[in-house]
């Protein structure tokens, strides 16, 4: 392989083959888990964490007054599926 330069000034020429070696799509890696599985399972989660204390009325997690933010995120979610 010969690297040819025009000038001082100028950038070497790159032969077409290494060219189009970079230029092969990527494989693309799919998540083993389909996305709104992750999300229907994040839900449930959220809900288990957050949930009231019958003492003080207030959540558990966060000891915000029940129902907390997450919390109604999370059932606002769920409705949606």
């Amino acid at each position: 392989m010969t690297v040819r330069t025009i000038g001082v000034h100028q950038a070497p020429k790159v032969p077409c083959a290494w060219q189009r070696r970079m230029n092969r799509l990527e494989t693309v890696v799919e998540p083993r888990v389909p996305e709104p599985a992750q999300l229907y399972s994040l839900i449930a989660l959220t809900l288990v964490l957050h949930e009231p204390n019958p003492a003080t009325g207030n959540c558990e997690c966060c000891a915000d007054t029940w129902p907390c933010e997450p919390a109604r995120l999370a059932y606002r979610l769920r409705e949606g599926f």
